[in-house]
C-alpha cells in the first residue's frame, strides 16, 4: 500500500510538472490578393531582425497556392515576438524577382500592416507578440 501512495504521489507531481509547461501555440497565416496560382507561396516566421525578410528565420513554409490564396501554419510556437513575411513565387525560382531598378515584380507582403514600396521592411514594422493562445491572421498581397 506504502508503495502505491507513493507512485501516485510521484505521479501526481509528474502531472503537475506537465500542466505548468508553456504550451505551444500557432500561427496561421491566410493569404489573399495573389495574382494567379502559378508558383508557390513561400511564408517565413521570423524571430529576430537579423535577417528579415529575406532569411530562413525560424521556420519556412512553402504551398501551392489555390484560388488566389493559401494559408501557412507554424506549429509549436513558444511565447515570442514574431514577424511574418510572404512571398508569391510565381515562377518558383526561389527569390523575389525584382526590374532593373530594384522594384518587385512579384507579390510580397508583411504580417502587420502594408508592407513598404521603395524598400525592405523592417522587423519591428511587422512584429506581433504570441502569447500561449494560438492567433490566426491575414495578409494580403493586393497592391
Amino acid at each position: 500500500m506504502r508503495q502505491l501512495i507513493g507512485m501516485a504521489v510521484i505521479a501526481t507531481a509528474g502531472l503537475s510538472g506537465a500542466a505548468l509547461a508553456t504550451p505551444a501555440a500557432f500561427v496561421e497565416v491566410t493569404v489573399t490578393g495573389l495574382s494567379s496560382d502559378k508558383g508557390v507561396l513561400a511564408c517565413t516566421l521570423h524571430d529576430n531582425a537579423q535577417g528579415f525578410p529575406a532569411a530562413p528565420g525560424v521556420a519556412h513554409v512553402r504551398i501551392a497556392p489555390q484560388g488566389g490564396q493559401g494559408v501557412c501554419q507554424f506549429d509549436g510556437l513558444p511565447p515570442g515576438r514574431y514577424a511574418v513575411a510572404v512571398l508569391h513565387d510565381e515562377n518558383a525560382n526561389g527569390r523575389l524577382d525584382t526590374n532593373a531598378l530594384g522594384i518587385p515584380q512579384e507579390r510580397w507582403g508583411i504580417s502587420i500592416g502594408k508592407a513598404p514600396r521603395w524598400r525592405a521592411p523592417r522587423f519591428d514594422e511587422a512584429a506581433f507578440d504570441l502569447g500561449t493562445t494560438s492567433l490566426r491572421m491575414g495578409i494580403d498581397l493586393n497592391p
